[in-house]
């Protein structure tokens, strides 16, 4: 250094520089990156909207019950937990929302945002479904761009803004239904995507499934392709006039249909009902539009005119029981009849060409029952009155 101060004070002034020059640029860059690319965590609004739900913090107390009515703010890692009595809604920073139907775990994973106007990073929701069933609606997505993750045990779905989509998870198996707008899903290595009105399953370590409708019928075995054991219940019900003769329920193959024929002979003007009946309690999934009952039938003969005198026995009846919104039980009720010489009432009939196939399409039951039908109970297909042979085949029960 002695021998050449003139080189070390080249060397000085020129690192001062070069440090002089980085500070100049790169803070400005760093602040710069900073703004556009920091986050602000947010809090969420849970809210118990039936029973009592339990909201688990991450850190510090214990669990934390609300009841009906009752709601908190809580922060990423928190754990939502439903009973089979409670329902929750959470509402997130952007107006997305979700709720969360009975029997359902879900954690909320990360809610961010921008920290500044110039911000550049996006909007981001990321969810765990633990088990259970939710429905989320995510918020109409101005300047910011959306991401919105939910993860289950199978797969992980990423949801676009404006939409509307029902997820469900079990040990087994997860399902994404897209109602509105358009979800991808991966899982095994493979993404699905998915439009409006279809839907997807996964299997624990399988690929999604190809989309399908959402439509979906409630119906087991109703195109009979299967022994009536599979999904059916075939019985007799006299009734209280002192009628012994059973009918039958017997699997046929009639105009190249496979198809269940009820028959009767001898009754001697005796009530009797054969009935074919499945048990179905599923709740009407939410956001259900359409619930339709649809059937090919057919009446070859009938002893009693009509519907009978109450219009409450027909040759062949289509009758659902369901629960309503108010937890009341009530029926739909279809009859079909090809004479009704007698001139009985028809209240509840629909007058169909004698021996010959008709296919049946009941109107959109969510839209025409005077109260609004919450969980389907069970669905019976059976034959009433005195005498009688008559067909159905393709039986469903379509919810979408």
């Amino acid at each position: 250094m002695k021998r050449n101060p003139e080189r070390i004070a080249w060397a000085v002034l020129l690192a001062s520089f070069a440090i002089f020059c980085l500070i100049v640029v790169g803070v400005p860059l760093g602040v710069r990156w900073y703004i556009r690319h920091a986050e602000r965590e947010h809090k969420a609004l849970v809210e118990s909207l039936s029973g009592t739900i339990v909201v688990e913090p991450p850190v510090g107390r214990g669990p934390i019950p609300l009841s009906k009515g009752q709601e908190t703010s809580i922060s990423e890692g928190t754990v939502i937990r439903t009973d089979e009595t409670s329902e929750a809604v959470l509402t997130l920073f952007d107006h997305s929302f979700m709720r969360i139907f009975p029997d359902t775990s879900v954690r909320l994973e990360r809610t961010r945002s921008p920290r500044y106007k110039s911000g550049q990073v996006p909007n981001t929701v990321h969810l765990y479904l633990l088990g259970g069933r939710i429905r989320v609606d995510t918020a109409l997505s101005s300047n910011t761009e959306l991401v919105f993750w939910v993860k289950t045990l199978h797969a992980q779905t990423r949801l676009a803004a404006d939409g509307s989509y029902v997820l469900e998870a079990t040990n087994d198996r997860s399902e994404l239904t897209v109602y509105r707008g358009k979800a991808e899903v991966s899982a095994a290595g493979k993404t699905v995507s998915l439009t409006a009105r279809q839907r997807t399953e996964i299997a624990y370590g399988q690929p999604p499934k190809a989309p399908v409708s959402a439509a979906r019928n409630l119906i087991v075995n109703g195109d009979f392709s299967k022994p009536l054991s599979e999904g059916w219940r075939v019985f007799n019900d006299q009734g209280t006039d002192g009628g012994t003769v059973d009918g039958e329920a017997t699997l046929v193959v009639d105009e190249g249909r496979r198809a269940v024929k009820f028959f009767r002979s001898g009754g001697n003007g005796n009530h009797c009902e054969t009935i074919l009946e499945q048990k179905i309690n599923q709740k009407i999934p939410d956001p259900a539009t359409s619930l339709v009952v649809r059937a090919m039938v057919k009446v070859h003969y009938q002893s009693l005119a009509g519907g009978g005198y109450l219009s409450s026995e027909y040759p062949l009846m289509i009758r659902l029981t369901y629960r309503d919104v108010y937890d009341s039980e009530a029926e739909w009720v279809q009859g079909f009849y090809y004479q009704n010489v007698s001139g009985n009432p028809t209240t509840y009939g629909l007058q169909i060409p004698k021996d010959r196939w008709f296919l049946f399409e009941s109107k959109n039951l969510l839209e025409t029952l005077s109260v609004r039908p919450y969980k389907i109970i069970k669905i019976r297909v059976y034959a009433s009155g005195w005498d009688y042979e008559s067909f159905v085949s393709d039986v469903s029960l379509i919810v979408e």
